[in-house]
């Protein structure tokens, strides 16, 4: 980006100060030479440090501008302070040469060559610090030759007009300043050169020029010398200094107004120039042998190095083409490699590359289109992309058409729909680049995939993310959104209901007929649903067999209707893989206003469906006020049984089971009980049934199957062979449909080193028939070696058939069927049953000893009860084991 010229009025006005006074005293020195002295010559002489001044101030000023680069501004910094010592030479030059009188003459003292040479060597500093900023050795060399031709021609010729009047006018200055300004000259030639040759990577190109014109001053000047002898009055310095002076003031301001450095194009370097140097010396050892003139040795010996340079140059400059050469072929070679991989790349890859015009013409197109449209690239070439578009997508690629050709450069990605030569249309996502600007392409270049797959899978993830999979229903995710969606559109007084629906007995129906029966059932259940209710309504499956349905507009009286029509068509008969099934649901009623809060509905909506379901008996019940009660009742309990779990609160009796008629202990039954801190010693029917509402009977049966194994271990690590030899641990149906309580048991086991055959799971008949997940889990205990009973049996339904499938290894007849004298038919039944079906009977409930001998009589082997003992504490099963006189000892 180019920079705003940044030069103040002052500094514009720098340049008209020198111009002026350079004018002056060109003026002045020419009319002088023509004319004579024309009053006092020192007035002529003063103005050469005045210019020096002048251009001083303005190498300080573009030193300090920090819009110049660094390396710049250290530059004029010290090429000022060079000029500033440099016109106390030039005073001091004026304070030797004036006369008494005013006159001037050309003297020169030491103080003047010294002050010269100081500021000579200031002044060559800076320029000898510049970089070469020649890239490679060949360049490097190139520009030393280059800078050596240029010495040496410029002091032949310095030293054959000027350093030779100088040493032979000694009258006219000392040996020893002759010798010190002849040196300084030297010196500052071969900066000057170096400066010619290298300062283009650290200044600007114009005010470089305007530098070398400076510097070039001195030696051009210097020619001069020998018209001025004879005239003591005049010295070549009177004008080298103001035009040198002027070009630095006007070199500083065009630095300062460029700011950073702007290069040159790259050309050949002063081959030109060289050559140009040695011709002129060459002619001055022409004229000179004709002249006859003295000193034609040096000019001859300088003549003959100078041709060897310039040889020695173009042979350099030759080998570097020669490099420059081998690299352009390499170049070359790159290039065509990189071409034909570019066309490769084109032509393979499966995204389609197009260039077109403003108005959708194609100019080009690669191969692949074949692939992604079906289309050849002949096809496509010279017709119109627009005419592929979907209708629909036309004014969303207007558009972005539109933004892209508004600024050359410019990329854009974005999607459309693009018609396939089988009638399709596929989704592209295209990259366009606006590249109208670069006459090679002078088009608008396209990069097209296909990502018609990629879009739909989007689109699938998110209608499945929002959407129940099986039914096609809105899911909790979305039905929550519609309710915050419908309470902040609608009005005050409009009236919003949400309904939340449970079908009853739905487990049943996937425990003994399966999981893809019970699914079918769901899709039919949302089908009557939709059908039931507007278009404008929302019915959402929220998972399991719960459903939601969101009435805006609607409300009261009619809610009721709409969810009595639900229930008559839910109620009728459906046919599911040859079954014909019914279904009946509890529905939870909220109705609500615009502006309620969604949460605090959906909440209510539960609540009440809770209430609806606890009645037993379907229907719909609306939340009242008050409703809070029972759900708060079953938070309460969540957070008592959890707290209590986590003081360890909780401890087990164990009851024995003893063999018949001996009545010695063969095993135990685990029964948990609760030490409240208040209540004292409670058993599991103050807290079970709470524990099944709210699902804590998971992670409390999970405590009481680790103890249990924990402590039969231990009694076997302690009493060995009189150890029970079996555990019983009571399991709930919900701990039976986890998928990891198989997996539960297994580590309870390998953690307590119990033995699998001594653990006892005991299930009821109605946890036995959940079916699914339940088997699978009680066939996965069985595997493993665990002991399955079917506690409180004949109490349930389908007893035949579990015992047929279930793989159950004892059954416990119900205390409700212990024998009594005379009805005892049951009992005798379900030990015969028992044999029958292979398994091991157990009498639970025996409180009396003639229950016992009845048991006896009917040939009962185990069982357990009151009559023989309670549930104890495992410290005293430890002793009736141990001690002789305990009951249990004495039984055995």
């Amino acid at each position: 980006m180019a920079h705003a010229p940044r030069t103040t009025m002052w500094d514009r006005r720098l340049p008209m100060i020198s111009g002026s006074l350079s004018a002056v005293a060109i003026a002045w020195f020419v009319l002088v030479f023509v004319y004579g002295p024309v009053g006092p010559a020192l007035f002529g002489w003063l103005l050469s440090p005045v210019c020096l001044a002048v251009a001083a101030a303005a190498g300080w000023r573009t030193g300090t501008d920090p819009g110049v680069p660094e390396p710049a501004r250290r530059f004029w910094r010290q090429l000022a302070i060079a000029l500033g010592v440099l016109g106390a030479s030039v005073v001091s030059q004026v304070v030797d040469a004036v006369n008494a009188d005013l006159s001037m003459t050309t003297r020169v003292g030491l103080v003047t060559s010294v002050l010269h040479a100081v500021a000579t060597a200031m002044v060559v500093w800076p320029m000898l610090r510049l970089p070469w900023g020649a890239p490679t050795r060949g360049q490097l060399i190139a520009s030393g030759l280059d800078v050596a031709i240029l010495v040496s021609g410029a002091a032949i010729f310095f030293w054959h007009f000027a350093a030779q009047l100088m040493f032979d006018a000694a009258h006219r200055t000392t040996v020893g300043a002759a010798v010190i300004l002849t040196v300084s000259g030297l010196v500052a030639l071969i900066a000057i050169a170096k400066m010619a040759v290298t300062a283009s990577a650290t200044l600007d190109a114009r005010s470089l020029r305007m530098l070398r014109a400076a510097f070039l001053v001195g030696p051009v000047a210097a020619a001069l010398t020998p018209l001025l002898a004879g005239k003591t009055y005049l010295d070549t310095s009177l004008v080298i200094m103001p035009i040198g002076s002027f070009l630095t003031v006007l070199a500083a301001a065009r630095q300062a107004a460029a700011g950073a450095v702007s290069r040159p194009p790259a050309r050949r370097r002063y081959s030109m120039l060289a050559y140009a140097v040695a011709a002129a010396t060459n002619a001055l050892l022409i004229v000179v042998l004709i002249q006859g003139r003295d000193g034609v040795l040096p000019i001859a010996v300088a003549a003959v190095v100078l041709t060897a340079l310039v040889i020695t140059r173009q042979l350099a400059a030759m080998r570097e083409n020669e490099q420059l050469l081998d690299r352009l072929d390499a170049t070359i070679i790159e290039l065509a490699l990189k071409e034909q991989r570019f066309r490769l790349l084109v032509q393979n890859t499966s995204d389609v590359i197009t260039i077109s015009r403003i108005d959708g013409t194609a100019s080009y197109c690669s191969p692949a289109v074949e692939r992604v449209l079906g289309s050849t690239p002949e096809d496509v070439l010279g017709t119109s992309f627009f005419d592929r578009v979907h209708p629909e997508d036309l004014d969303h690629i207007q558009q972005q058409l539109a933004t892209i050709t508004a600024e050359d450069g410019a990329t854009i990605t974005y999607q459309i729909r693009v018609a396939h030569a089988d009638g399709t249309y596929r989704m592209l996502e295209i990259t366009s680049a606006n590249l109208l600007h670069e006459p090679s392409v002078h088009g608008i270049v396209s990069n097209s995939r296909d990502v018609t797959e990629t879009v739909e899978a989007h689109e699938r993830l998110s209608y499945e993310a929002s959407h129940d999979v099986l039914t096609g229903l809105a899911n909790r995710a979305l039905f929550g959104d519609r309710v915050d969606a419908a309470v902040r559109r609608a009005r005050a007084e409009q009236p919003i209901s949400i309904v939340l629906v449970d079908l009853d007995d739905f487990k049943t129906v996937n425990d003994t007929l399966g999981h893809a029966v019970g699914d079918d059932l769901l899709v039919a259940v949302s089908e009557r649903m939709l059908a039931a209710v507007r278009p404008t309504d929302t019915v959402a499956r929220l998972g399991g067999d719960e459903f939601a349905i969101l009435f805006e507009g609607l409300g009261g009286g009619d809610v009721d209707r709409v969810l009595e029509r639900i229930a008559d068509t839910l109620a009728m008969p459906v046919d599911i893989d040859g079954h014909l099934l019914t279904v009946r649901a509890s529905f939870g009623v909220v109705d609500g206003r615009g502006g309620d809060d969604p949460g605090n509905m959906l909440r209510q909506a539960d609540i009440a469906m809770y209430e609806a379901k606890e009645r037993g008996e379907g229907g719909y019940q609306r939340y009242r006020p008050g409703s809070e009660a029972r759900g708060a009742e079953r938070h309460r309990i969540t957070e008592a049984l959890s707290a209590a779990l986590e003081r360890q609160e909780f401890l087990l009796h164990y009851q024995p089971v003893v063999s018949l008629p001996d009545g010695r202990l063969t095993g135990v039954e685990a029964l948990v009980r609760w030490m409240h801190p208040k209540r004292g010693l409670l058993s599991p029917a103050d807290f079970i049934p709470g524990a099944e509402m709210t699902g804590m009977i998971v992670p409390l049966g999970t405590w009481v199957l680790r103890e249990a194994c924990r402590q039969a271990a231990a009694w076997v690590t302690e009493l060995g062979p009189e150890a029970p030899g079996t555990m019983a641990v009571n399991v709930s149906a919900r701990q039976l449909q986890n998928t990891d309580f198989a997996d539960e048991v297994a580590a309870a086991l390998r953690d307590s080193g119990l033995e699998p055959r001594r653990l006892t799971i005991e299930i009821t008949e109605s946890t036995a028939i959940g079916g699914g997940t339940t088997h699978e889990t009680l066939r996965a205990l069985h595997a493993m070696g665990v002991r399955l009973s079917l506690d409180d049996f004949g109490t349930g339904a389908s007893t035949l058939s579990l015992l047929a499938n279930c793989p159950v290894d004892q059954i416990k007849l119900d205390r409700s069927f212990a024998p009594v004298p005379g009805p005892d038919a049951i009992a005798g039944a379900v030990l015969q049953l028992a044999r029958a079906m292979g398994v091991e009977a157990v009498a639970e409930g025996v409180e009396t000893s003639a229950q016992a001998e009845k048991l006896v009589d009917l040939g009962y082997v185990r069982a357990q009860g009151f009559h023989f003992a309670r549930p104890m504490t495992a410290e005293l099963i430890t002793v009736g084991i141990t001690e002789p006189a305990s009951p249990l000892a004495a039984q055995r």
